[in-house]
């Protein structure tokens, strides 16, 4: 059963309340060690036991990702709204899918989604808590609501959204029957999934909505960023971060930020009420990995830089709170510690249809 918390899913509203002397929130040491909080990102991928890697399976995916041949008019592609220029999200505020033109901020449309694209990186340990082993780690709960109990689930989601993939020339019932059918006529996608399912997968007769969903979300656990500074920093190593970064992360958890956001993610994964957002309507609490890199901010994605996110929080609704410069600055200097350029960035160069690669890009 989902929870449901009426906090702030960016910056809770518990770091407000800190700062509502007007001094500041408090840069000191905190009284739990760090680790209480948090955990250095994993250095490996989680899969499920139902849904084990091999590397076939993993470039299938990959081709899939990429391969417009997965909307209704084959146009866009999952890429078009997650792409590594942009820490595999898309840099907009609302994504443009099926009659979009253009790659990230620059693309065109006149129909956009309800809300912000989150990025795909490091879904393979959604929910996974502070110190918690990833030996038999399930993860669960996807898209702003959750509504989606696994990676495999959530993968066919946007291709049966007429907003996003589908478009109108087929209903929701008829999109993923034509999906298969196409990828079944093609013999390099044949010879693709029989090899990322050798046990399954005999001829075109046997591929399957499931092995789609299964490959896509093989691809996507693999798109992680381990190593940052901050996960140094956590292992031991004191001189990872600097001053300033060690001042806002104690900010950070003195404020009370990590109650929300703790873990490996610095997220519980909770549903949380937004009164202040979006009107009450319950949405997770998102991630803050590489958070520099995935702009813009909120689930409306309305605020376009780091700082102006953090800003929001002052004096707004029913809260009034002070927040210093020098409070945001450490904050935001903090949580760029959390960036890594380690994680997967290739683009193909071609996809098994012929068509063009990430759609109309």
């Amino acid at each position: 059963m989902m929870r449901i918390q009426t906090l702030f899913p960016l910056f809770t509203a518990a770091l407000l309340t800190a700062c509502e002397d007007g001094d500041g929130a408090s840069g000191s040491t905190p009284s739990q060690p760090y680790t209480d909080f948090f955990s250095a990102l994993p250095t490996e991928a989680i899969h499920p036991a139902d849904n084990p890697f091999n590397q076939q399976k993993f470039e299938l995916g990959e081709a899939l990702f990429w391969d417009p041949i997965l909307s209704g008019d084959q146009n866009v592609a999952c890429a078009s709204c997650h792409h590594p220029n942009f820490g595999w999200a898309d840099g907009r505020a609302l994504s443009i899918g099926v009659d979009g033109k253009g790659l990230g901020p620059d693309r065109t449309g006149t129909k956009a989604t309800p809300k912000h694209a989150p990025t795909i990186m490091n879904v393979a340990f959604t929910g996974l808590d502070a110190g918690e082993s990833t030996e038999g780690f399930l993860a669960t709960g996807y898209f702003w609501d959750l509504r989606a109990d696994s990676l495999e689930q959530q993968a066919l989601e946007p291709i049966k959204n007429q907003i996003e993939m589908r478009g109108v020339r087929f209903t929701e019932q008829q999109i993923l029957p034509e999906i298969v059918n196409r990828l079944s006529g093609i013999p390099e996608y044949v010879d693709m999934f029989s090899h990322a399912f050798p046990a399954e997968i005999i001829s075109a007769d046997n591929i399957s909505q499931e092995h789609i969903a299964k490959a896509l979300a093989t691809f996507q656990r693999e798109v992680f960023s381990p190593n940052s500074r901050f996960d140094e920093f956590i292992a031991g190593n004191d001189a990872a971060l600097t001053s300033q970064e060690i001042t806002g992360l104690n900010k950070f958890i003195n404020g009370g930020c990590a109650r929300c956001h703790s873990g490996p993610l610095l997220a519980d994964n909770v549903l949380r009420e937004d009164q202040i957002v979006i009107n009450f309507e319950a949405v997770r609490t998102p991630s803050l990995r590489n958070i520099s890199q995935t702009a813009p901010y909120m689930h409306l994605g309305d605020s376009s830089t780091l700082n102006n996110a953090i800003g929001l929080y002052e004096d707004r609704g029913d809260l009034q709170v002070t927040m210093e410069d020098d409070d945001v600055g450490d904050l935001a200097a903090f949580l760029r510690s959390l960036d890594s350029e380690n994680f997967y960035q290739e683009i193909p160069t071609r996809v098994p249809s012929g068509l063009k690669v990430g759609g109309n890009i």
